[in-house]
């Protein structure tokens, strides 16, 4: 099936694409600083409450980019042409470290919670424990888990920087094709 072309001529991404993109970018824009300062948080249901929805929305984060990668897997627009080599490099190199820490994320807090003696809340439903408790081993996933925060913190300033050079810059389509409400 042809996909339309945007009016730099560039194709632009499925309307599905878009959806799960911007629906995973506002999920990790919320995660990652609320991961930073929850367990600084005074011990108590405020605590909690936030432990357990960074738990439930880090679970179906997973969820979503199970979903996002079966739909890349049914292709993407070709890259831009106006890219340089080296610019296609660092986006396939942001793009796919983004996809392994989006997708390793959940899985090493998953584990951390479980060393810490129990299984992860997803929406009030209390999940197994994958591992037996020991907690000096759930502080090391839990700073493997805070370092992969950092990781992707830094992927998003380039990869924000990369589309607002193309933006305001370079002018050249390239962040129009991920937008909503463009032809899809």
């Amino acid at each position: 099936m042809m996909q339309a072309t945007s009016v730099t001529g560039e194709t632009p991404y499925s309307a599905t694409a878009k959806t799960l993109h911007w629906i995973i970018a506002v999920m990790v824009i919320v995660l990652i600083p609320v991961g930073f300062i929850m367990g600084d948080l005074p011990e108590g249901p405020l605590q909690d409450n936030i432990f357990n929805a960074h738990e439930s929305f880090g679970l179906l984060l997973f969820v979503l980019m199970i979903v996002r990668f079966a739909r890349r897997l049914s292709g993407t627009p070709a890259p831009a042409q106006s890219l340089s080599p080296m610019e296609r490099k660092l986006s396939t190199l942001v793009h796919y470290s983004f996809y392994a820490l989006l997708f390793a994320m959940p899985v090493i807090g998953y584990f951390g919670v479980s060393a810490y003696g129990e299984g992860p809340s997803f929406f009030g439903l209390k999940l197994p424990a994958l591992l037996a408790k020991d907690e000096k081993f759930a502080d090391k996933i839990f700073w493997v888990h805070w370092a992969g925060g950092v990781l992707i913190s830094a992927l998003f300033v380039l990869h924000v920087g990369g589309a607002a050079m193309h933006a305001w810059v370079k002018r050249d389509g390239v962040m129009q094709r991920m937008l909503p409400n463009r032809a899809s």
